[in-house]
């Protein structure tokens, strides 16, 4: 058995506002509860799929309420739940999508387990619209460290559909879910990859003046800027295009170059980088989504750029 899977972590009584926990269970024990849970538990899950399907939430929330939840992501003084509690990391980060069709929600998470070999869990919510995914990372020493992994993380998967950005909480309470066909590695790897809040982007304040003459050596200059930095993708590509499209996307709207020679160029190295040669597509959404954000704050070139 992998050492991450006797990982242990709190559990705590259905009642959220109740702040001491009733123990600790291992990883492996609280993945096995999943795939092989008790009847009763059974039962009280197929009446909260019932509830989902049925669209009525507030019969949802109380049969949930009914369920244990946990804290994966951290280790605790025992005495409460809160940041102020926290001792230490556990090496465990969660992701969730929700409000997803069924099948989709299926594919997704067979997608997410073959496709990423640092989750070690993958696995539907109670109502079967929902995926949620156990991620190992590194043992980190702080809050902001956790919440920078979290957000390299969604770098890559943000444009997942139903992506939900809460799990940045570390200690966000997860309820226990039931899927018998949960799926779990003993050789998972661990994400590495920080990033920064998705909405820190400030956009410029007054008004925008751009050039009123354009040296050629600045566009080829930033085209060689942009040009490094996709020679440097060879993993987590999505952080990469991210940055270039808001620096593209400052760039034009200081004058440097149209929106459609910024587009061109972006997508026309997006297009021959071998890493994102898969996901094609999605990498191009990114980059527009980008661009536009990018327009809001006129970028100057640096006097060193220069």
């Amino acid at each position: 058995m992998s050492n991450y899977l006797d990982t242990e972590f709190y559990y705590f009584p259905a009642n959220i506002e109740t702040k001491k926990p009733l123990g600790k269970v291992k990883l492996f024990d609280y993945l096995k509860a999943i795939k092989q849970p008790k009847p009763n538990i059974i039962t009280l899950f197929k009446e909260i799929e019932e509830a989902s399907l049925a669209g009525n939430k507030l019969l949802k929330d109380e049969l949930k309420s009914k369920l244990y939840y946990f804290l994966p992501c951290v280790e605790l003084d025992g005495i409460g739940r809160s940041y102020e509690n926290v001792t230490g990391f556990s090496g465990l980060m969660i992701a969730d999508m929700d409000n997803l069709e069924p099948e989709f929600a299926k594919e997704l998470k067979e997608h997410l387990f073959n496709e990423y070999p640092f989750v070690i869990a993958s696995f539907l919510s109670a109502s079967k619209k929902g995926v949620k995914v156990i991620i190992r990372i590194p043992k980190v020493s702080s809050i902001n460290q956790f919440k920078s992994l979290f957000y390299g993380l969604m770098s890559e998967w943000q444009h997942y559909k139903g992506m939900d950005f809460t799990p940045k909480n570390a200690v966000l309470a997860n309820y226990l879910t039931y899927d018998t066909d949960l799926l779990y590695r003993l050789d998972a790897t661990e994400w590495t990859k920080e990033g920064v809040q998705l909405d820190e982007f400030q956009e410029y304040v007054g008004e925008i003046e751009p050039l009123e003459e354009v040296d050629e050596k600045d566009v080829e200059k930033i085209k060689l800027i942009l040009k490094r930095m996709f020679a440097n993708i060879t993993d987590a590509g999505h952080q990469t295009v991210r940055s270039c499209g808001l620096l593209g996307g400052g760039w034009v709207a200081y004058g440097y170059m149209s929106y459609d020679d910024m587009k061109e160029y972006l997508f026309d190295l997006i297009e021959t980088t071998p890493y994102l040669q898969t996901k094609l597509k999605n990498y191009k959404t990114t980059c527009l989504q980008m661009i536009t954000k990018g327009m809001t704050s006129p970028l100057k070139m640096r006097e060193d750029e220069e």
